[in-house]
């Protein structure tokens, strides 16, 4: 939220009021997920707001696709990538400060092969001065799952422990120090990986770049 205070855009949140978006239930196939979906269908539209963003790539693909089974959104929704791309090339983000590190970045299943999002997050990181951002091998549509989203961890913790470290070592391959997700479930799900296998690559959110890059702390 620091970064949408410094750019002065005018922005609100639901707080205690907001409900879960209902991913996990849909991809488990509980149909619970219909009633909160027709519920946040109708709480969203009643706001009257232009645009709904979300950092989460589950809640984008779920908000953006899913709902359509429901009813229709009265809002344009974005990826807190995508709306940083946005921002940046319409010279809106001040970029000044050197970011001198060396990272790479995971493609989450939802924003990726789901939704097809893949160019601006590179976008974003290509435009962070003094940043070195290189590709693991698997990227893209052949980007490896980290096993954290559709209830796999929750259901089946020693696989997704074994597909977070793999993803790890792509990003030890290519000397990165840094991995960087645009997905809460890929971040925490990688960490799984990193302290399963000791490994020295730190966990990163696109934003936590943006903001160093910035000048400002990326926590609200």
């Amino acid at each position: 939220m620091n970064i949408l205070n410094a750019l002065g855009l005018k922005f609100g949140i639901l707080g205690k009021e907001e409900e879960c978006c209902g991913s996990v239930l849909l991809r488990v196939g509980d149909k619970e997920f219909f009633r909160l979906a027709e519920d946040n269908v109708r709480i969203f539209n009643s706001l009257g707001v232009k645009m709904l963003i979300t950092s989460c790539a589950g809640c984008f693909r779920t908000i953006k696709e899913d709902y359509k089974k429901v009813g229709k959104l009265n809002m344009e929704v974005l990826h807190t990538a995508e709306l940083m791309a946005r921002l940046i090339r319409e010279k809106k983000i001040d970029l000044k400060h050197e970011v001198p590190l060396r990272v790479t970045y995971h493609d989450p299943c939802h924003l990726g092969r789901h939704s097809n999002v893949y160019d601006a997050p590179r976008e974003v990181m290509k435009a962070i001065p003094g940043l070195d951002f290189v590709e693991m091998d698997r990227v893209r549509e052949m980007s490896r799952c980290c096993g954290a989203g559709g209830g796999l961890k929750a259901g089946f913790g020693d696989l997704q422990n074994m597909m977070a470290q793999e993803r790890v070592r792509d990003a030890e391959k290519v000397k990165a120090t840094r991995l960087v997700s645009t997905c809460p479930f890929c971040y925490q799900g990688l960490q799984v990986g990193i302290h399963a296998i000791g490994s020295g690559v730190k966990m990163t959110d696109l934003t936590e770049l943006v903001a160093l890059s910035m000048g400002i702390e990326a926590t609200s």
